[in-house]
């Protein structure tokens, strides 16, 4: 995480509220490339074992180990992405998606659940300044 958002030119200094559910954060750079106090938390999570396939439909799900992150994460001044880093079986690489896990447990219907539908879109350099662009829309940059 520290190495994609050094690459997408933004701040991740790791934080220590671990036994929380968060592992890092990471601060946008406004336009002018100061840190604006922006920001999204980070928990990572590496290894094959952290999705199961859910038989029902196919899904991959992502089970919370403590109830307690769900609440926590939901009151939390910024959005908390789950970054799930795994090894593809059939080639070797690493992969690395992540979701917006707040967005999520926010706009499902079943709030006690512990599972989350990890639905993790790849995460690279471009998809920290797509984030970013939420916080500063792009104007005329290209």
């Amino acid at each position: 995480m520290m190495a994609i958002a050094g690459e997408a030119n933004q701040i991740f200094p790791s934080v220590a509220m671990s036994d929380h559910g968060i592992d890092g954060e990471v601060e946008f750079k406004d336009d002018d490339g100061k840190a604006s106090g922006k920001r999204i938390y980070i928990q990572l999570k590496s290894g094959n074992s952290y999705l199961r396939t859910r038989k029902g439909d196919g899904s991959e799900v992502f089970d919370v180990s403590n109830e307690r992150h769900l609440e926590y994460w939901i009151s939390l001044p910024a959005d908390v992405y789950l970054v799930i880093r795994q090894t593809d079986e059939l080639t070797g690489q690493q992969v690395i998606r992540w979701m917006n896990v707040t967005r999520y447990l926010k706009a499902r219907k079943d709030k006690k659940s512990r599972q989350i539908v990890f639905a993790g879109a790849k995460l690279d350099m471009e998809a920290v300044w797509k984030v970013r662009d939420e916080f500063f829309p792009p104007s005329g940059r290209s």
